[in-house]
């Protein structure tokens, strides 16, 4: 398989979709934070199950790349000028958003080996504005914008039906919710829905043949 360029592809993206939000929930399980308990140590008490749901968290935001750019693949004619721009928009995004999570690595040791105060202040010196708008800016809303985006462009183009879409947005809003409040039925809840969403659309990809992720008149051009 490794030599067929089409089915290696094709393999590739569609296990990233599944694995993504695979790891997404994985690392969201692994985080140590307690419901209900705001404790700025949490980290540095847990470093070993810290430091494996910030590595889980960045591999799933780095592995739904290759799986975006799947999905823009298979999406021809209608909902292409959508799929191309939010594609682009989304890989931008997902990159920015799994360098995001060295930070949690920063919090283990600041708060680990100086006091909360100078930590704290620390953390929130590094808050730079370019940080701010190259950074977390494009890497949140890109992310989150454009993986939407992108399940409307493939539902679009007849390669889902529209529940696909409306599962991602439902999916990552009740993450991000859940995030918020560290609330975990809704920080799991999320992660599960998206694993449902792209994971059937990933084993669907994989089950495809290699004449319709590639078909002739497009190889013959």
């Amino acid at each position: 398989m490794i030599a067929n360029a089409d089915s290696f592809r094709r393999v590739a993206a569609g296990a990233s979709l599944v694995l993504a939000p695979l790891c997404l929930l994985a690392g969201m399980i692994a985080d140590p934070k307690e419901p209900g308990v705001d404790d700025p140590l949490v980290y540095a008490h847990n470093p070993g199950a810290a430091g494996l749901s910030a590595t889980l968290l960045h591999y799933a935001w780095v592995l739904f790349v290759p799986g975006v750019i799947g999905m823009v693949h298979l999406v021809r004619r209608k909902g292409v000028v959508l799929a191309n721009l939010a594609g682009a928009v989304a890989v931008i995004g997902l990159i920015n958003f799994s360098a995001m999570m060295v930070a949690d690595f920063f919090d283990i040791a600041l708060y680990r080996d100086l006091s909360e105060w100078q930590a704290a202040k620390i953390m929130a010196g590094s808050a730079h504005p370019a940080l701010i708008a190259g950074w977390q800016l494009p890497g949140m809303i890109g992310s989150t914008a454009g993986l939407v985006l992108v399940a409307v462009a493939y539902a679009w183009a007849g390669r889902a039906r529209w529940w696909f879409p409306a599962a991602v947005l439902v999916g990552l809003v009740v993450w991000i919710a859940g995030t918020r409040s560290w609330t975990p039925v809704l920080a799991f809840g999320g992660p599960a829905i998206l694993l449902a969403a792209f994971g059937h659309v990933g084993f669907s990809i994989i089950r495809m043949p290699d004449g319709k992720w590639w078909p002739r008149e497009h190889a013959a051009s």
